[in-house]
């Protein structure tokens, strides 16, 4: 994961040494008493609004909505039966051939695609996030960075950045680790954000219970766990990231195992959108045109040589790294043979259809057909945001904006509170050049995303434009009075927790 080197030197630097007026200027939610054991739920999900919007500036953020509607799907089958049902979480993914996942604050989960490919079921998956959910559930980095809450607010800023490196652990964890570990004091931030070992025990205990009563296999956990320390005990520096941010013990492993031995064993065959995604993975993943290729290949082995679990999905990653390697023709022959395949209803496989058959299309008619192929996938899974989200995209692609416009409006899978109902909206009003309108959606978005002084931004490039009707124009100015009182009791806040 490259987040900006300098940024996290900077702020670590910053952290250590900058002056109050400094320190007042960081955009982070004041920390509130300096004696009280933990963060209140706003203010950690305030922090995570934070750090996730430097997150998704990273070029390793993976904003892929099939991956994003799994991971969430999966993740809250999870969270529905954890003691944290009642908290908003958001599970994203971050491409990284390495096996690590992390917990940030408020809720927010990263997965690596590398840890997605390497579990063997659907279970060991679960596993893991099941783990991550426990650390939030029992609200371990909220009381983590309360015991810190003397720091200033650029501090807090610094650590959580260096969180989100000392998690990263990717192929430039190297780099990483030099940018967030800034001298001694520096380090000393890095080893106060590694979990301890008994708030692992306690996510492996609630994560745990949390998979079994998902329905879920309950040796998930055991055996991804057990499989990756068995496989680097000999060479600990040449442990999966997971391993060094989670560090195993043979307590640990044996405590799961005592559990595990307790239980009847459920077996769970994987979902159909289980192996989907890992095709998936295995080609966005990569980032270049010999990387498609190479993923290509891994297909047509599989198939080739019988090793495959599903060749429903094998056929479906060879239409994904067709699309991306621009041979339309190969991923409409490998898309329809996936569908053929498969008698279950699927989003993911329908979208492939049509999305290669709209990339094949020579001719009027045949363009006019995939789009009626995604109008009709959007009508078969309303609740589906994939199908949905694609369909708007055709749209625009055939620059059928007021349509899509019309249809965001009274679809039911993206809701209004969420940032992409908002961008997926203000892309439309770009492309019919109405930039008043344009810049207050990009505006809520930012304002969803926790970023109030760049959505002020967007209000004012929105009312400078001046091209929206007296209703849309009113709206505008009655927002930013809103978000701009927001922006200063934020500023506010932390000129306070500066002067403690």
């Amino acid at each position: 994961m490259r987040l900006s080197r300098l940024i996290i030197v900077a702020l670590c630097s910053f952290a250590l040494n900058a002056p109050p007026a400094l320190a007042q200027s960081i955009d982070l939610p004041s920390l509130g008493d300096a004696g009280s054991e933990e963060l209140s739920p706003a203010t950690e999900r305030k922090l995570g609004e934070q750090i996730m919007l430097e997150v998704r500036r990273d070029p390793a953020y993976l904003s892929d909505t099939e991956t994003s509607e799994y991971l969430n799907h999966l993740g809250y089958q999870l969270v529905s039966v954890s003691p944290s049902r009642s908290l908003d979480f958001v599970f994203f993914a971050i491409r990284d051939p390495m096996l690590n996942a992390f917990a940030l604050p408020g809720g927010f989960i990263g997965v690596h695609t590398g840890l997605v490919l390497a579990a063997q079921t659907e279970s060991e998956l679960a596993g893991v996030m099941a783990h991550e959910i426990g650390h939030v559930t029992q609200r371990h980095i909220a009381r983590m960075l309360a015991r810190q809450r003397e720091s200033a607010a650029l501090a807090l800023g610094a650590l959580l950045l260096a969180l989100l490196a000392s998690r990263a652990g990717g192929s430039s964890s190297g780099d990483l680790a030099q940018a967030a570990i800034v001298g001694s004091q520096a380090a000393m931030i890095q080893q106060q954000l590694n979990f301890s070992r008994e708030a692992e025990r306690e996510a492996d205990r609630v994560g745990f219970q949390t998979l079994t009563d998902g329905g879920f296999d309950s040796r998930g956990m055991e055996g991804f766990f057990g499989r990756l320390q068995s496989g680097t005990r000999i060479y600990e520096s040449a442990a999966p990231a997971y391993l060094r941010t989670h560090p195993m013990t043979v307590e640990r492993i044996s405590d799961m195992q005592n559990r595990t031995r307790n239980l009847r064993v459920k077996q769970r065959a994987d979902s159909l959108d289980f192996q989907l995604s890992r095709a998936r993975l295995r080609v966005l993943q990569e980032t270049t045109t010999q990387g498609w290729r190479d993923a290509l290949e891994y297909f047509n082995g599989q198939l080739k040589n019988q090793t495959t679990a599903s060749e429903v999905a094998a056929r479906y990653g060879i239409a994904v790294a067709a699309l991306k390697l621009n041979q339309p023709d190969l991923a409409v022959q490998a898309a329809q043979t996936a569908r053929r395949l498969s008698a279950a209803p699927s989003p993911v496989l329908d979208k492939v259809v049509a999305e290669a058959r709209l990339a094949a299309a020579r001719t009027p008619d045949e363009r006019a057909a995939a789009v009626r192929m995604a109008s009709d996938n959007a009508a078969r899974f309303p609740l589906s945001s994939l199908a949905v989200s694609h369909y708007l995209d055709v749209l625009n692609q055939t620059n059928e904006h007021e349509a899509a416009i019309a249809f965001l409006r009274k679809q039911e899978a993206i809701s209004r509170t969420q940032p992409a109902y908002h961008a997926l909206l203000g892309r439309a009003y770009a492309a019919l050049n109405r930039r008043s309108l344009q810049h207050q959606s990009i505006g809520e978005m930012y304002a969803l995303l926790g970023a109030p002084q760049a959505a002020v931004n967007q209000l004012e490039l929105a009312r400078r434009a001046n091209d929206g009707d007296f209703y849309t124009m009113s709206e505008i100015d009655a927002r930013m009075r809103d978000l701009q009182a927001e922006v200063k009791r934020d500023r506010e806040n932390n000129k306070e927790v500066s002067r403690r």
